[in-house]
């Protein structure tokens, strides 16, 4: 497994993501993409697995979220974020020693409870997949047991153990809501009603997981992903974090309060 993340881009205080106002990363490369596409899916660009990309170390991560994430809220989205979440799960375990506010969001197509039990298992076949797939596939696996060769005796299919149980588990300790579940556009949660910052533009078959709640109880935490659009669309936020609030606060803590101050003052002065 390689240390570094393969990214296509990345956006700042992206309001569609989580709650709040989040830097949010794109990884490159999607399994399903290639395969059997979400159709509707809006970051067709991130599927494959060739052209261009930037791989950052998690060293290089973690300073950018340190330095662009003000408020503390990072999103990992795609292609398939959950391909390189062991490189991930290091970026946001190191964020969180620096500080703990730091709140973490990824999305996957796959079902989580699925991946809990089984874990992530592929097989690639280069006649249908290419070599792109599979170079990137060996950076990410914990096992590769090839089925088939051809006449050179290269490898021709190969079956990729990309995630364990165990190591799903470890994603859920320190991501703090996972977003799962493919997209179907005829279930696009569009309702003008639920237009707020901090909703995410999903399907209404995707579900939000709360990981570590879900580890240390040991039964899947989540609420489906068009009630959770429902709850935050009836409450008021805090403006720094984006957490749910009473109606009468902007903030829910002082140290929000002090981050959005500082981050309005730091605008002012580079104007």
């Amino acid at each position: 497994m390689t240390d570094f993340i393969r990214f296509i881009g990345v956006n700042k205080d992206t309001t569609t993501a989580g709650p709040g106002k989040r830097l949010e990363f794109f990884t490159k490369g999607c399994i399903r993409g290639v395969v059997s596409p979400c159709f509707g899916c809006f970051n067709e660009s991130t599927w494959t697995f060739e052209g261009l990309s930037r791989n950052l170390t998690v060293d290089e991560v973690v300073q950018i979220c340190n330095r662009d994430a003000w408020n503390r809220q990072v999103t990992f989205c795609g292609g398939e974020p959950i391909l390189q979440a062991k490189a991930l799960v290091k970026v946001a375990q190191q964020l969180k020693e620096i500080d703990p506010d730091f709140h973490f969001v990824m999305y996957t197509a796959y079902k989580l409870d699925t991946l809990m039990k089984y874990g992530l298992h592929f097989t690639w076949v280069r006649k249908k997949h290419g070599d792109a797939m599979h170079q990137h596939l060996i950076d990410y696996a914990s096992e590769a047991q090839p089925l088939e060769y051809d006449s050179n005796y290269n490898p021709s299919k190969v079956k990729f153990t990309l995630l364990t149980p165990e190591d799903i588990t470890e994603i859920m300790k320190h991501i703090d809501m996972i977003v799962d579940g493919d997209y179907q556009q005829d279930k696009r949660l569009t309702n003008d009603q639920y237009m707020h910052d901090g909703w995410f533009i999903g399907s209404a078959n995707q579900r939000v997981i709360f990981g570590p709640e879900t580890v240390k109880s040991g039964t899947l935490k989540y609420i489906a992903a068009d009630e959770y659009n429902k709850q935050r669309a009836n409450k008021a936020h805090c403006k720094c974090c984006g957490k749910m609030v009473d109606d009468t606060q902007n903030f829910c803590r002082n140290a929000c309060k002090a981050r959005y101050e500082e981050r309005k003052l730091l605008k002012r002065t580079l104007k």
